[in-house]
């Protein structure tokens, strides 16, 4: 079975709504085994926005988070 991730999930991953949630994210990703998961275009996208509009980043850095 495959899992698409969310934009949620990832931005959360990336500390966007603080470290305790960030924590959770990150550890619920190591337990999903890699096959298993897909991230869709559009998501990337997505997270590409909201690390630069809501979080703030420098572009180069949210580039680099993709």
């Amino acid at each position: 079975m495959k899992v698409a991730l969310d934009t949620n999930v990832l931005a959360c991953a990336e500390g966007v709504n603080g470290a305790e949630k960030r924590d959770i994210v990150l550890e619920l990703l190591r337990n999903l085994p890699q096959e298993a998961a897909v991230i869709p275009v559009q998501v990337l996208g997505e997270l590409y926005n909201v690390l630069v509009r809501k979080a703030g980043r420098p572009p180069v850095e949210a580039r680099d988070a993709l």
